[in-house]
């Protein structure tokens, strides 16, 4: 988008530039279409393809009825993770929010119905 500043470091600039090759654009087109709802919210029980917010309500905003196809393993400019590490599809709240919160922190906050941590990287678990 014209005028918006990327503050991210000239290493991620240059490898953010790989989301704009055909390359990608194939594969992400391939992953949305083998899983064309986010994996976060079908474990939840919420069918979303894009059309809704990771509460279940009605997305309203356009700029986010879409789809990501994420790296399951942040990439960091690892190029073989980045074309050729899993993918799983993700709504715009979960990849924006959760997702990128789980990565800065090291392990996801999910609880199973027991109550304890799913994730064997928290803290609680072990």
């Amino acid at each position: 988008m014209a005028g918006r500043r990327d503050d991210r470091s000239a290493e991620a600039a240059e490898y953010r530039r790989w989301y704009n090759t055909a390359r990608w654009k194939r594969r992400r087109l391939a992953q949305l279409e083998a899983s064309p709802v986010c994996e976060f919210c079908l474990k939840r029980g919420i069918v979303n393809d894009g059309s809704r917010q990771m509460d279940g309500s009605v997305q309203t905003n356009p700029r986010r009825r879409f789809l990501v196809a994420d790296h399951i393993v942040a990439h960091r400019g690892d190029a073989e993770l980045f074309w050729s590490g899993a993918l799983q599809t993700l709504c715009p709240d979960h990849h924006d929010s959760v997702k990128q919160a789980e990565e800065a922190r090291g392990y996801s906050t999910e609880v199973g119905i027991d109550g304890w941590p799913v994730d064997p990287r928290h803290p609680s678990a072990g």
